[in-house]
């Protein structure tokens, strides 16, 4: 073979092998672009060092879940659009602060995002879930936000578990037209409601998705501990209730649990108590007091509310109902339990004694006016020790049916012509 064959063909050798050689790295490179997209991803933000959550949520494959973990205090508003992010605190001085009033701290709209061991203050609201499904906040401090601590819109849904929610300007927790589960948390000096159900919401308040009891103490709240309005519905069990109402402001709604236009599950295992207005207040609502169908403690107690303006026990206004079984109802400054304005309720195996008459014409274990009425069934509880009647019909339109246990009282045991 001639010299320049020899070459001819070593150049052709070197093409072939080069090309081999392209290919195969660029298939190297693509099983390493594939690798990496197998891989859930975790990042770390060090806020002292100028990183942010912001640019963490840009890293890997927005396809894999992403676990951020953050140390140190970031200023800065986020918006978690991406789904199965865990952000979590690195170290225990994890902290996002809103830079911007007008913005949430934190704005979800990812499905099955986790917030986890982080303060969250300042912005507008600090935590909200706007149509996100499977939002968790755990182990949180949520604090002294432009409004509220926590929010679920827009048909979002999640769980709220042992965290603090305190000092925020409007509502602790928010449940707008979404469903939400509360438990173990404190919620505490909010301005407004401690956790407000709104238009078609849901809420478990104290009890998990397996049914399980996990009270919160909700307390020292501006407003209502508990607000559950307009078509929205909750189940509220083992919670601390207390010292709800201390807005100074005359149009403040100072009660324990309100339901207006809505329903709710009383399970048991509630202490309402100590709240400035009404323990327990329902306007074109029903309710049940003391569920069995969980199979924990079916006892609530609603004691020492209502002040000398503002009547205490427990209320139902305006066609409302109730189903009142093994309650406490004692000590509240005013009637024990109030009917008014054809609303009805049944009770039975219920204590109501000692309440007192610090407004006038309150005091009585149970008042009924404007064509409401009761069925007492049994087993039959006790009405003793009130101030005013056991029993009290306004009028000739409201009537009751049944033996309540009624004792001795101040002014007497029945009046009420119909009984």
């Amino acid at each position: 073979m001639s010299a320049r064959r020899v070459y001819a063909f070593a150049c052709v050798i070197a093409s072939f092998s080069l090309a081999a050689f392209h290919v195969a790295a660029r298939a190297d490179s693509d099983r390493d672009r594939e690798r990496d997209r197998s891989k859930d991803r975790t990042v770390t933000v060090d806020c002292a060092s100028g990183d942010t959550i912001t640019k963490a949520l840009t890293r890997g494959d927005d396809r894999k879940s992403l676990t951020i973990l953050v140390s140190g205090a970031c200023s800065e508003n986020i918006v978690i659009n991406r789904s199965d992010v865990k952000l979590a605190a690195g170290t225990p001085d994890a902290t996002v602060i809103g830079s911007d009033a007008t913005l949430d701290v934190i704005r979800v709209t990812g499905s099955r995002v986790t917030i986890d061991g982080i303060t969250i203050t300042g912005g507008r609201n600090g935590i909200t879930a706007d149509s996100a499904a499977g939002l968790i906040v755990q182990n949180a401090l949520v604090q002294a936000t432009g409004r509220n601590g926590i929010t679920y819109a827009h048909g979002a849904s999640g769980i709220v578990d042992t965290v603090t929610v305190a000092g925020n300007a409007r509502d602790g927790i928010a449940v707008d037209a979404a469903s939400a589960t509360v438990i173990n948390s404190l919620v505490t000096q909010n301005t407004r409601h401690g956790v407000g159900v709104f238009t078609n919401g849901s809420a478990r308040i104290g009890v998990d998705n397996a049914n399980n009891p996990a009270g919160n103490v909700i307390s020292a709240n501006g407003n209502a501990g508990v607000h559950i309005v307009f078509g929205s519905t909750a189940l509220v069990a083992m919670n601390q209730i207390t010292g709800n109402g201390t807005s100074s402001d005359p149009t403040a709604i100072r009660i324990g649990i309100n339901v207006v236009s809505a329903s709710a599950d009383i399970i048991g295992g509630n202490t309402i108590s100590g709240n400035t207005g009404t323990g327990v207040n329902l306007s074109r609502s029903s309710a049940v007091f003391g569920d069995s169908i969980f199979g924990f403690t079916t006892v609530n107690t609603v004691s020492g509310n209502g002040s000398a303006t503002s009547q205490g026990g427990v209320v139902g206004f305006l066609s409302s109902s109730m189903t009142i079984r093994d309650a406490v109802i004692s000590g509240n400054n005013g009637t024990g339990v109030l009917l008014s304005l054809n609303s009805s309720a049944q009770i039975a195996s219920t204590t109501i004694q000692n309440n007192l008459a610090v407004i006038p014409g309150t005091g009585n274990g149970v008042h009924l006016q404007l064509g409401s009425t009761l069925l007492a069934q049994t087993p039959t509880g006790s009405v003793t020790g009130n101030a005013g009647f056991g029993l009290l019909c306004s009028d000739n339109e409201s009537s009751a049916i049944g033996i309540l246990g009624i004792g001795a009282n101040g002014l007497g045991g029945a009046s009420c012509t119909t009984f």
